[in-house]
């Protein structure tokens, strides 16, 4: 057995999951009336009382790296980090876009269109097409303004809107606008389970246990200040 921990943690809340191979055993989610960094540890052990497996059996962990929150991503790395090294596992990072996309492999839509909430009236905007295999992505991701995000729209056929962004803005997006179902909003950790199981098995890619970090939907507010000071 591949038996694999993935946890996604990029917002206040989020989930866990134990898989064989891309199998899901079980998954669980955060409680929402209470931060990752105080449930994240006990919903682990919950999904090992759950399925009867024990920490040891883990061969890998993957976990969400963002874009996402400050706090949420450096619970879940650093929690990912800590497990993997205890019991000899191999980790492997994933992507938001990516695990958002992933579970919105069935859509029909030409256009997958996912932002990230960037604070300020802003968001990290990745476009991905529709292919045989799922979607892939377009470019690169960038950070703009929620406004403009609706834009795409405009010059896109067939696009629907998703991403963690729309928990803060579907009540104000244009009517033009066609957004995914709420539920499809946030990264799964299935879903990042999938995607690492997926990469160990075919290329056999995995991360360095000590390098890996997160990556954020932008610079901090003190790191703005000190790059504006060094200016």
């Amino acid at each position: 057995m591949n038996i694999l921990l993935a946890l996604e943690t990029t917002e206040k809340y989020g989930s866990v999951a134990i898989l064989d191979g891309k199998n899901v055993l079980a998954e669980i989610q955060l409680p929402q009336d209470r931060r990752s960094s105080q449930t994240l540890v006990p919903a682990i052990d919950a999904l090992f009382q759950k399925t009867t497996i024990v920490p040891n059996n883990i061969v890998s962990v993957a976990v969400i790296i963002g874009p996402g929150s400050f706090t949420g991503l450096r619970v879940g790395v650093i929690t990912a980090k800590m497990f993997a090294y205890a019991v000899g596992a191999a980790i492997v990072g994933v992507n938001t876009f990516e695990a958002i996309a992933e579970t919105c492999s069935h859509f029909g839509n030409d256009y997958l269109s996912i932002g990230i909430d960037a604070q300020r009236g802003e968001a990290v905007v990745a476009l991905y097409k529709k292919t045989g295999i799922g979607y892939k992505i377009i470019g690169q991701p960038d950070l703009i303004r929620v406004t403009d995000w609706w834009k795409q729209a405009e010059y896109l056929e067939n696009v629907i809107f998703t991403g963690t962004a729309l928990e803060r803005w579907h009540n104000k997006v244009p009517k033009n606008i066609v957004l995914a179902d709420a539920m499809f909003w946030l990264p799964q950790a299935s879903a990042a389970g999938k995607i690492a199981a997926e990469r160990i098995v075919r290329r056999n890619v995995t991360e360095d246990c000590w390098s890996l970090l997160p990556i954020y939907s932008r610079l901090s507010a003190a790191e703005e200040k000190l790059i504006a000071c060094r200016d």
